[in-house]
């Protein structure tokens, strides 16, 4: 019986520890991968003139805007990603860092992986006018404005690919940390007492 408690016991501790070591694992990859965006894009509202490589059709304001604001997200992210492991992360509020990880992802995938999706299907020839077919002229694989574009959705794929994992694990952490704890196993108690006594006799003598 004790052996069987024990067993009980050790299992969910075990799966307890898994779940924090790949919480960890992912959660210092997108810490890693959100502090080299935010260096980037800092860099980029610094030197802003190169950034923007003479593009006449964006103004300054809005390329500015845009970039302190893809810098001030990068930063934010990287600190949340570290709360979801770090012990100061649990005076935050359950929904602190799960929606903003989950925003994040979602953005993430929908910018990374179609953009990547579709520079390598131009690059095997199975789209040489783009997924949707609204090219005007076939993809210049000799150029290096393809392969500088299809590095960074290569690098934005990336990002999702680490965010998502560490939104999905933290959910679960957070579903086991409010979750209830186990019931107790049952003990049933044998009474060692005196036997059920039925009707007792009167005074002795009488």
């Amino acid at each position: 019986m004790t052996s069987l408690r024990s067993k009980a016991s050790v299992a969910p501790a075990a799966s307890a520890r898994h779940l924090r070591r790949r919480t960890a694992f992912w959660a210092y990859a997108a810490f890693g991968w959100l502090t080299a965006s935010f260096l980037w894009h800092l860099w980029m509202g610094i030197d802003y003139r190169s950034a923007m490589g003479g593009q006449d059709s964006v103004p300054v304001w809005g390329f500015l805007a845009y970039d302190g604001l893809i810098t001030a997200m990068s930063a934010v992210g990287a600190v949340l990603s570290l709360a979801t492991v770090r012990p100061w992360g649990r005076r935050l509020p359950p929904w602190a860092a799960a929606l903003p990880l989950w925003f994040g992802a979602a953005l993430l995938v929908v910018r990374g992986v179609p953009g990547l999706v579709e520079n390598l299907t131009m690059v095997t020839g199975l789209t040489p006018y783009g997924l949707l077919g609204l090219a005007e002229r076939p993809a210049d694989l000799s150029s290096g404005e393809f392969w500088t574009g299809m590095a960074i959705n290569a690098y934005f794929f990336v990002g999702a690919v680490v965010l998502l994992p560490l939104a999905v694990l933290h959910q679960r952490s957070l579903r086991a940390a409010g979750a209830p704890p186990a019931a107790r196993p049952f003990r049933r108690s044998r009474r060692r007492g005196p036997a059920p006594t039925g009707r007792t006799s009167g005074p002795a003598g009488r």
